[in-house]
């Protein structure tokens, strides 16, 4: 997790698109995931996400991927992250220890060969059990 930090140093992290290095995190909460077309556009020199296939003329680089919506506690507002199939499956464990355990999402990149692929890590949050005892209202205002 990131520990302070300057905030200049994170401006790369509290974005739409985050990029983390590998060693930097992100927590974030899983919104909504939908397959789309990324293409890049040399007008915009960004890459585009379209629905539909047709609407992807003069992009380059067309691709179908998966696009999760991601709240990003850093930005405090919506990211997106781009995943392969492969990123998926690994995102999808996660999201089902999440299921289970519960705790906090963190996403990271790490290099593998010679890429930077996104990775996703389940972090668990120091939950303690309580013991709930039945007190009635009057003691604890005569307190």
């Amino acid at each position: 997790m990131i520990e302070g930090g300057d905030l200049e140093d994170q401006k790369h992290l509290r974005t739409s698109y985050p990029r983390p290095l590998e060693g930097e995190a992100v927590p974030i909460t899983f919104i909504d995931m939908r397959e789309v077309f990324a293409g890049w556009s040399p007008e915009l020199k960004r890459t585009v996400y379209k629905q539909d296939f047709t609407d992807t003329k003069g992009l380059k680089r067309v691709r179908e991927v998966i696009l999760l919506e991601v709240y990003n506690w850093l930005l405090e507002g919506i990211s997106f992250i781009e995943l392969s199939e492969m990123e998926l499956g690994q995102f999808r464990d996660v999201l089902d220890k999440f299921t289970e355990k519960g705790g906090q999402i963190v996403y990271t990149r790490k290099s593998q060969d010679k890429w930077m692929i996104n990775y996703f890590m389940l972090v668990e949050t120091g939950r303690e059990e309580i013991d709930v005892k039945k007190i009635s209202m009057y003691k604890l205002l005569e307190n």
